[in-house]
């Protein structure tokens, strides 16, 4: 027998011996799981052990290889064959399955072409190039790189490199005497999101803008190149959306309503939300003729790329010629929801989530995740016949066309959103579940030492030691960080439309694939997650947290917590302006002080064990996180409610704190300032009430 070797241990002894440890309670700490008495706290671990135990690496590998076997862009036959395949899937484990359909604008390619013209001809191509040993890349239906919502456009101009397209490096173009008005600007992916490029290149003037990915940023300057390495190859694509989530995640042309067939639609020239310059992505072997046909001054040294010459930022000699031309439709995207609903509390649900749709076959971007969400529901299904059930209501969500600009989730939470207010206690996000062995979370505070606590309780596949061990890098006196939630995933209509606290996690690692056709199965089980185990450890991490938020007596949102990072962040604020943030400061200790008192009385609540009106309690504290938002929203994109977090203007992805303040100060509107620091103030009050009501609803209860 032949055997695959992970740190010099047979791979099969690797399993026999995770198997006999995540058996044994004796995995677990011996401290009580907050939130649970002590009795319910032994049932929570015999069912957290009883799960693990479920969750299986060839089921994993199973439905990846079935995930994975032609491309599925939102929008197409294949995609709605996706979706048919996973209610097949949630059916058959005994869930309840219903199918939402939206139609919502997707535009798909008809013509994408970038042309160097002069000084010397060049034509880029449009879809990576075949590999004899991967049959995948091969396909004819394999869609071509483009940026979707790019408006259609034929431009030739001169060229100018514009490092990643960010707002200091137009400052730097100016600097040096240069416009880049009526040209074509060509800037590199990273540093922020691509649809921010995309604005900034349109508000600076250019006339289009071209895409790439360059090899210091994620190529061979990186390590080996796909098919020897996990790193892209020179043809790779990084196809994207370029619609601007950052001002809002709804479909296009029914921003804030759901995109039922007959809701009203605005015309496609009055959204708010799309680029007004054609965009088109390349790559890197392609965007060499046109970076070594531009003169003018040599780029500063942080421009420099990886490309085998000194760059240079034109305008010119280089002239280009672009072309889009798109099919402009209203299509039909399918939203998978399957339930497991709860023995105690069915009208309290915990969502977990993830996109079904990929670029190409998204092996692990989306459906790595998809594989853990399945066995997570199959697993679940399981323990549900052998009656452990949860106590609250688990919903599976397979959502489809997040690959556009997170569509899918967004008419959910928009059509639902009255009973979401109500009912959602949390919503657990999972994009990708392995590109490698590095474990990273975001989440809105009240949750952030729920993953900390479940990662303790997890084997890492690589180490085996537990999975907060290897996070935490060994650190005795130091916690692993838990990042803040931006965009750029299915979490972002649920925080920052709803106020729903929410998770986004995964393993990462050496990922150059991202939304190229190589992103396949041959990619994952040579790079990413070869044996499945990083599959299986998101799985028990992911199912794990949705059991104790499930199952919980007291739910263990941490609204201290929430106080504690909210001050820091205050000083940071302050710290970068001259805002004062006394009256801020005063409501936030009010706050920390309260959530202090509760966290205590709720402690005790629990040592007493189950009294009095404890669904009530429940029901008050997961809805707190509603009382951060104002139901007019940020002034510059009101689709965003929540007050304390939401994607940055110039990042698109990456969490700005307190973005009413942050975007009045970057506008230097000192009276919109003031406004959004008295509604945040309210905010801060709000919830302070909030807590000091539910603390008066528990000694209420004690005295009688």
């Amino acid at each position: 027998m032949k055997f695959k070797i992970i740190n010099n241990l047979p791979y099969i002894f690797i399993n026999i011996f995770l198997i006999l440890l995540v058996s044994l309670p004796s995995g677990y700490s011996e401290s009580d799981i907050r939130g649970f008495t002590s009795e319910n706290s032994s049932l929570q671990k015999e069912t957290e052990i009883s799960f693990i135990d479920l969750v299986s690496i060839e089921s994993c590998r199973k439905n990846l290889r079935r995930l994975t076997e032609e491309p599925h862009l939102a929008g197409t036959e294949n995609s709605m064959k996706v979706a048919n395949y996973l209610k097949e899937q949630y059916e058959s484990y005994g869930l309840q399955v219903k199918i939402y359909e939206y139609q919502v604008y997707l535009p798909h390619p008809l013509e994408i072409l970038v042309e160097l013209v002069s000084p010397v001809e060049s034509i880029a191509a449009n879809k990576e190039t075949g590999w004899q040993w991967d049959k995948d890349s091969f396909r004819s239906d394999i869609v071509p790189g483009y940026n979707a919502y790019s408006p259609d456009g034929d431009v030739t101009a001169e060229l100018v490199y514009v490092n990643k397209g960010l707002p200091q490096d137009y400052q730097t173009l100016r600097n040096f005497g240069i416009s880049v008005e009526g040209k074509i600007c060509i800037a590199r992916y990273g540093g922020s999101y691509r649809g921010v490029k995309a604005k900034l290149a349109g508000d600076n003037g250019a006339a289009g803008l071209i895409l790439y990915s360059d090899p210091a940023d994620d190529g061979y300057m990186r390590g080996d190149v796909y098919p020897r390495g996990p790193w892209r190859s020179s043809d790779a694509i990084q196809r994207g959306t370029v619609k601007y989530i950052f001002q809002h995640a709804s479909d296009p042309l029914t921003p804030g309503w759901a995109a039922t067939e007959d809701a009203d639609r605005i015309e496609i020239e009055n959204a708010t939300d799309l680029p007004k310059i054609p965009v088109i992505p390349i790559a890197y072997k392609d965007a060499k003729p046109l970076l070594e046909a531009l003169s003018g001054p040599n780029v500063p040294p942080s421009w420099q790329g990886g490309l085998p010459f000194a760059y240079h930022i034109g305008p010119g000699p280089a002239t280009v010629h672009m072309k889009v031309k798109c099919e402009h439709k209203i299509r039909k995207i399918f939203n998978v929801i399957a339930i497991l609903e709860g023995s105690v509390y069915p009208d309290e649900w915990v969502i977990l989530g993830n996109h079904h749709d990929a670029w190409v076959y998204g092996a692990a971007d989306p459906n790595s995740g998809t594989t853990s969400l399945l066995e997570i529901a199959r697993s679940f299904g399981k323990l549900a016949q052998q009656d452990i059930r949860p106590k609250r209501t688990i919903v599976f969500a397979s959502w489809d066309a997040e690959e556009f600009g997170i569509l899918g989730s967004t008419e959910w939470v928009e059509h639902l959103k009255k009973e979401l207010e109500e009912k959602a206690v949390a919503y657990l996000n999972v994009d990708i579940s392995a590109t490698g062995p590095k474990f990273y979370a975001s989440a809105i505070p009240t949750l952030k030492q729920l993953v900390r606590d479940v990662a303790q309780e997890v084997i890492d596949p690589r180490t085996l030691k537990s999975v907060y061990n290897v996070w935490n890098n060994g650190h005795k006196n130091k916690q692993p960080k838990v990042g803040n939630l931006g965009s750029g995933s299915d979490h972002s209509p649920f925080v920052g439309h709803v106020g729903i606290p929410a998770v986004s996690m995964g393993f990462d690692g050496p990922y150059g694939v991202y939304h190229a056709m190589q992103d396949n199965l041959y990619w994952m089980e040579h790079f990413g997650d070869p044996t499945y185990q990083y599959q299986v450890a998101m799985a028990h991490i992911w199912g794990i947290m949705a059991l104790r938020l499930a199952n919980a007596d007291i739910l263990p949102l941490d609204y201290r917590l929430y106080a504690e990072e909210l001050l820091s962040e205050l000083e940071i604020l302050k710290n970068g302006s001259l805002l004062d943030i006394q009256e801020l400061r005063n409501f936030l200790i009010d706050w920390e002080h309260s959530a202090t008192v509760l966290n205590r009385k709720l402690k005790e609540y629990i040592e007493i064990g189950e009294q009095g009106d404890i669904a009530e309690v429940n029901r008050r504290i997961f809805q707190l996180e509603r009382l951060l938002t104002d139901t007019e929203g940020l002034p510059l994109r009101p689709w965003f409610k929540h007050l304390i977090y939401a994607p940055g203007l110039n990042t698109g992805y990456a969490a700005v704190v307190f973005p009413g303040i942050v975007d009045a100060i970057e506008q230097g509107d000192d009276a919109q300032v003031r406004d959004a620091v008295d509604r945040l103030a309210g905010a801060f009050q709000r919830m302070d009430n909030g807590l000091k009501e539910i603390i008066s609803l528990i000694d209420r209860e004690e005295e009688d």
